[in-house]
């Protein structure tokens, strides 16, 4: 009798797991059809509709997807009629072994683009470049992205993406690769930045009255800017990092005089232009750019906006005829899941998007597992509140801002409560293309720019990320309760400097108990590793390898802890188990007589300054101090003190290194477990020649801008 219940059960249990709902969608099917695999539907929307008349009997439903390309100019819309349970979550998938692929952007054949025939217009293109450079008429179409650029923007300005045979088209840019320098600033305006920054031309001549901020004035030194007077009507924008190199705003451009060699811009910079360390000339290094003018397109690949023709010039890279052409301009993110729970999507590319690849707004529980999101023009993925949502095994790369954007949680409570969000075992590379700065590939609680900024984001585990090429930082933080563990970290900061590879700036009551454990920090130029700008308290920093192979310059410190409110409060700091290799300075320690902390037991390998220690005392004033500080050894070697293989950047210990006799109390850095990981998702690791893995990159765009720097 046992035995004939077991087997009823066991018939039981094989029908449930083979009866769960499927339906299967083809870009060759018919939303007539019944959805089956012979029978798919033709959309995705259709399936989804289906679902939702399940009611409650459509958990653990999946909704397979044939290969093949499908558009959206609305996002798929998800929200709480579509998920499932804990236990039976609601899968939208690539079929197994097929490439599928959700897009953003609108196809247009070679036809659109038309020769341009305008006699005025051709006059401004070089002669060698008129036959090649085509015209799509923007009056033909109803497109969401072709308002005119903003006088003042600090990201892309909402334009519009290009994509041609699957990649990214620049906009128009001069110079081609590069930067100019202004020579001397005339006006900063901008306003007054601090009671002590009394710039000669902020006050009216003579008062102490101060004056609205004003557009700022430079003289320029490249004499090919006296070239664009003719098309300030039209609009001659200018990207910079006016003040500062980790400042990027884009200003339209009021007046250029050929004769004093100056340029007016058309409204004020925040903050003003110039160095804002060598006010008020500034340092003669401000970097600047143009872009998204016909004049300028001379490469393959190029494109810009004429907002008085109403036309998209374009210089195609290989004849027009044999051309995939599309354009982003869908309206939202290409998937959003709003108040959605129990929800996975998986498998799927999702691409050229003008806005973020999958917005995630509220809701429990979802997954996002195995894409591949690229060429989107804000972050691939953003989780704006709700709990428990999952980021695994994905590829993110080719991405306007940043990879994952994280808002969750609940600092206020007490305890404080987690979001519990999860961002594994991704590969997030070549981010921040079209916002510079601030773009990181992990958001985890920073809001603005610099001097930092602040959003919620509680209680989240960021772990086996492999992350690199990017202007700027690699993963931003603020907040609290977070766990940074096993990431690899390279070539950040390729543009601008003073940032981490792990950087925050906040205050100690809102953003404390962050762990960093178990990172391989490694290859930046100018860039800092663990970096905690302002406040750190109850940090909890161990087992990290930080090998910069700094440039020698007045960057590339492996960990940098700068004081903050320190004096007024004492909070302490973990930092121990951890080393340094071929850093500019290894350790930057900060505290106060009365604080306590737990530094020990980490070494140096061939930095220029080991270690650090600074106090701060009252006044908030940096005094050096003596090891003593320290709670315990911290040892320094000036060579190899016994790495598996030094050359090779195989930092494991040897059995026999000499660091376990200097430090007793060290451990073993499980250096194999750090980076990706083969699982269901990712059953591929990319190799050191595909990603170049131990290279600094050429260097070439970085600004090298240093304090009380004068250019001549």
């Amino acid at each position: 009798m046992n035995k004939i219940l077991t087997f009823i059960s066991f018939l039981i249990i094989s029908y449930n797991a083979f009866s769960q709902t499927a339906f299967y969608v083809s870009n060759t099917g018919n939303d007539n059809n019944k959805g089956t695999i012979q029978k798919p539907f033709a959309t995705i929307e259709k399936a989804k509709n289906e679902l939702r008349k399940l009611g409650n009997k459509k958990e653990g439903a999946t909704i397979y997807v044939r290969g093949g390309l499908y558009r959206f100019s609305q996002p798929l819309e998800l929200n709480k009629e579509d998920g499932g349970s804990i236990a039976k979550p609601v899968t939208y998938a690539a079929y197994e072994g097929e490439n599928v692929v959700f897009s953003g952007s609108m196809h247009f054949t070679s036809k659109s683009f038309k020769p341009i025939t305008n006699n005025s217009t051709l006059e401004r293109i070089q002669p060698s470049l008129r036959s090649k450079i085509v015209a799509l008429d923007l009056n033909e179409y109803q497109l969401n992205h072709i308002k005119q650029l903003p006088d003042l923007f600090n990201d892309n300005g909402g334009i519009l993406g290009l994509f041609v045979n699957g990649e990214r088209m620049p906009l128009s840019r001069y110079p081609n690769k590069g930067y100019m320098a202004m020579k001397k600033v005339i006006v900063n305006g901008g306003g007054q930045e601090s009671k002590t920054d009394d710039w000669a031309n902020y006050y009216a001549a003579g008062s102490k009255e101060k004056r609205p901020p004003r557009p700022g004035i430079f003289e320029y030194r490249d004499n090919h800017t006296a070239t664009w007077v003719n098309q300030l009507e039209r609009g001659v924008w200018l990207k910079g990092y006016w003040r500062i190199p980790w400042q990027n705003e884009c200003v339209r451009v009021a007046k250029i005089d050929t004769l004093s060699k100056t340029i007016s811009l058309k409204v004020p910079v925040p903050g003003g232009i110039g160095n804002k360390y060598t006010r008020p000339e500034g340092n003669g290094r401000e970097q600047y750019w143009l872009l998204n003018l016909l004049e300028e397109i001379d490469l393959p690949g190029e494109w810009a906006i004429d907002y008085t023709d109403k036309k998209l010039y374009f210089y195609p890279p290989k004849p027009i005829a044999e051309s995939d052409i599309n354009i982003a301009d869908s309206k939202g993110a290409v998937i959003e899941l709003n108040n959605t729970s129990n929800v996975v999507i998986k498998g799927i590319t999702i691409e050229q998007s003008v806005n973020e690849g999958v917005a995630i707004n509220g809701g429990f529980n979802n997954t996002i597992a195995g894409c591949t999101i690229k060429n989107v023009n804000k972050y691939a993925i953003k989780i704006d509140s709700g709990t428990k949502h999952t980021v695994q095994s994905c590829d993110l790369f080719n991405i306007g801002e940043g990879g994952v954007w994280l808002k969750g949680g609940d600092e206020t409570t007490n305890p404080r409560t987690p979001a519990n969000f999860t961002v594994d075992n991704n590969h997030i590379h070549h981010f921040s293309q079209l916002v510079h700065i601030y773009t990181p590939a992990v958001n985890a609680g920073f809001t603005g720019g610099g001097g930092g900024g602040h959003h919620n984001c509680v209680g989240n585990k960021i772990s086996h990320n492999l992350i690199h090429d990017t202007p700027h930082g690699g993963i931003i933080y603020g907040s609290s309760d977070n766990i940074f563990e096993y990431n690899e970290i390279f070539r950040w900061c390729q543009v601008s400097n003073d940032l981490g590879a792990f950087y925050s700036y906040d205050l100690s009551e809102r953003s404390t108990n962050n762990t960093f454990a178990y990172n391989f920090i490694h290859n930046s130029d100018d860039g800092d590793g663990i970096y905690f700008d302002n406040d750190h308290s109850y940090m909890h920093v161990y087992g990290n390898i930080l090998a910069l192979n700094s440039k020698g310059g007045k960057r590339g410190t492996g960990f940098l802890f700068k004081h903050g409110s320190l004096a007024k409060n004492h909070y302490p700091l973990d930092c121990y188990n951890n080393m340094a290799i071929n850093c500019g300075y290894g350790f930057d320690f900060v505290t106060v007589d009365t604080a306590t902390n737990n530094w020990k037991d980490n070494f140096t390998v061939n930095c220029k300054v080991p270690f650090s220690y600074k106090y701060v005392n009252a006044a908030g004033k940096e005094i050096k101090q003596e090891p003593s500080v320290a709670n315990g050894k911290n040892i320094v070697y000036n060579e190899d003190p016994g790495f598996e293989d030094i050359a090779k950047m195989n930092f494991n210990l040897k059995q026999n290194s000499i660091v376990f006799k200097d430090l007793p109390n060290f451990k073993s850095i499980p250096f194999e477990k750090i980076g990706l990981y083969k699982d269901a998702y990712r059953k591929k690791l990319p190799s050191n020649e595909e990603i170049q893995r131990f290279s600094n990159g050429d260097g070439s765009l970085s600004l090298n801008q240093a304090v009380l720097d004068r250019a001549n």
